[in-house]
């Protein structure tokens, strides 16, 4: 290791020193005369520490010194790449006061967010002038080089945005500082190489404060009430701003260096875009915890606390490796942009996966409940199986299915994998349907309002997976009055029913009536292919009659099923029964040959005009 290499490292080092200094005394203290406890902890007594007041002067005195190493050391070539970026450090110094103060002033007695969009702003606005915005997006989207009246404006928004990311990081002990040791690193490893000396003074000051606390927040029981607070997350959401925006303008990388920056803040970046987006729509508070945010969805896996940084920081550094590759292979910027989305889609995906998994043995204990000890055969009494074995010699099926105490358990015929492919077969397929049927689905809409001003989408609630209830969509087909005499099946009056409007007749006739139900799909209450979900009403009917109706709680219920195609929609009591026995094939034999087989014949019945 050559001696300008060790000195562009020197301010890790000097921040770790002072950090294992200085956070512990800082807690100590403030445990002992609560002076940094938050107002909720001093009313509860619990010992909560900021420790996150200690990072800007750390790294301030890092800086400082690791500044003025290479002239004190006679190392003058260094110190000349260093000096003319006086006016750039008084900017960052000036910056992270700013909204040190601020977050200091929030931690100890809150801070008004009118303050705070006036502090965001100003430290914002220092980038820009001192001549530090993003140029040039590389073809990013199509866009190359910007105009100042562009890129200066673009940059203060994107400072503004990640400032605001760490701070809602929330809820776990060294989340904050553990994604921003991913971020520094990344940009220290890759600053060295592109020879800019002060991004490298900052990544190396920032990350030698960053890295233990992160650590020792999380395997130091002494630590464990330890939070890095508003005073720490603002000051490193400004640093990371400033490192982003410098190694965009990277001249000795590649000119994707812009993905490379995307890839390692790209996790937390789109958890923060959804999070806004839900706040805004549900007009709460941006400080409440999110059950939906990345770190709080791990913590429903079940997944130990302590494991939740390494877990994000492991997920992060694929991100970086993977955008890292694609720029040095020359991938164009918006195919790693695609890449991207897809690898935070599965990750996404198999995280719900482990949360459906765990939230599915609340279902379990509620089957012991119903049915006994042995949690998946049902111990069914005699007079009801009697019951059944009457209504199948009925309706001709052989009553070798029945056996004399009990009903075999029927389990799911797809194991995990084909689970999780065809959940993600259904969200890719039902968003492009949804784009492509929009044109149909507004033109239905409004066909239904004009033609008798009622509301134009039926919802009601039905049963699905696990046994929880759920909102499905349709195109209203029948009169607002329907159903003012109490539940009735829709099918029970046929193609001549009364309660059908004239639009809603040609609808249903067409099968125009489901396509609401994609966004069901889209979200996951549906697949396409399943079961036919039905209302709780129904449900306890048939369950006198057939209890194993509750095996159908294993999976999502569908659009289509294959007892739709054999046995056509249901009007009767006896045709559920009926459908409940193909449902129950299904749920046994279900694949993905199946899954195509039952959709190619709901399409084939559909354009042929069958009846069902």
């Amino acid at each position: 290791m050559n001696l300008e290499l060790l000195i562009e490292i020197t301010p890790f080092f000097i921040s770790v020193l002072l950090g294992l200094l200085v956070i512990p005394n800082m807690r100590l203290a403030a445990t002992e005369k609560k002076v940094f406890l938050p107002k909720k902890a001093e009313e509860t007594g619990n010992s909560l520490m900021i420790g996150g007041v200690t990072f800007f002067p750390i790294i301030l005195i890092a800086l400082c010194i690791s500044i003025s190493l290479p002239n004190m050391l006679g190392l003058y070539e260094l110190y000349a790449k260093v000096e003319p970026t006086a006016m750039r450090i008084m900017q960052l110094v000036v910056g992270c006061s700013i909204l040190f103060v601020t977050g200091l002033k929030d931690d100890l007695n809150g801070t008004r967010g009118g303050v705070k969009i006036i502090a965001f702003c100003a430290a914002a606005f220092m980038f820009p002038a001192t001549g530090l915005w993003i140029h040039d997006l590389h073809g990013l989207f199509g866009i190359g080089e910007l105009s100042p009246y562009v890129g200066m404006p673009l940059t203060v928004l994107l400072t503004l945005y990640i400032t605001m990311m760490f701070s809602l990081q929330d809820g776990i002990n060294g989340m904050s500082s553990g994604i921003a040791s991913i971020m520094l690193f990344t940009f220290l490893v890759f600053s060295t190489y592109d020879e800019s000396t002060l991004i490298s003074f900052v990544s190396a000051a920032t990350l030698g404060v960053t890295l233990p606390f992160c650590l020792v927040s999380l395997f130091h029981k002494r630590w464990h009430n330890t939070l890095t607070g508003n005073s720490g997350t603002y000051v490193l959401g400004y640093l990371i701003s400033y490192h982003t925006v410098g190694m965009s303008q990277s001249t000795y990388m590649p000119e994707g260096m812009l993905m490379i920056c995307l890839g390692v803040l790209f996790m937390p970046m789109i958890d923060t875009l959804r999070l806004l987006r839900s706040r805004v729509m549900e007009s709460r508070t941006l400080d409440r915890p999110d059950r939906n945010q990345f770190n709080h969805m791990l913590i429903r896996t079940g997944m130990p606390r302590k494991m939740i940084p390494l877990t994000v920081v492991c997920l992060m550094a694929a991100f970086v490796v993977m955008n890292t590759i694609g720029v040095f292979s020359h991938w164009s910027p918006n195919i790693l942009l695609v890449l991207d989305i897809s690898l935070w889609i599965i990750i996404r995906l198999v995280i719900r996966h482990f949360i459906h998994e765990r939230e599915s043995r609340g279902f379990y204990r509620e089957w012991e409940k119903a049915y006994g000890e042995d949690s998946w055969y049902a111990n069914i009494p005699h007079e009801t199986l009697q019951r059944k074995a009457e209504t199948y010699g009925a309706l001709g099926f052989p009553s070798d299915k029945m056996t004399e105490n009990a009903v075999e358990f029927i389990a799911d015929g797809m194991n995990r994998f084909e689970r999780g492919m065809k959940r993600a077969v259904d969200l890719v397929v039902s968003a492009f349907c949804l784009v492509v049927f929009s044109p149909l689905m507004l033109l239905s809409y409004i066909l239904i309002k004009l033609d008798d001003g009622g509301p134009a989408i039926y919802k009601q609630e039905r049963m699905g997976r696990f046994g929880r209830p759920f909102t499905i969509y349709k195109f209203r087909s029948m009169r607002v009055d329907a159903e003012q005499q109490g539940p009735t099946l829709s099918h029970a009056g046929g193609d001549d029913d009364p309660r059908l409007t004239k639009v809603g007749k040609f609808l249903r006739a067409n099968h125009l009536d489901e396509l609401p139900q994609l966004w069901n799909v889209f979200i996951g209450d549906m697949a396409f292919i399943g079961y036919r979900p039905e209302r709780k009403f129904y449900i306890d009917q048939i369950m006198e009659e057939d209890p194993r109706y509750a095996f159908l709680y294993q999976i999502r219920p569908g659009v289509t099923s294959y007892a739709t195609l054999y046995n056509g929609y249901t009007d009767t009591m006896e045709k559920m029964i009926r459908r409940l026995e193909l449902d129950l094939y299904y749920l046994g034999h279900r694949s993905w040959w199946l899954d195509c087989k039952i959709l190619s014949l709901t399409f084939l019945s559909i354009i042929f005009g069958k009846k069902f």
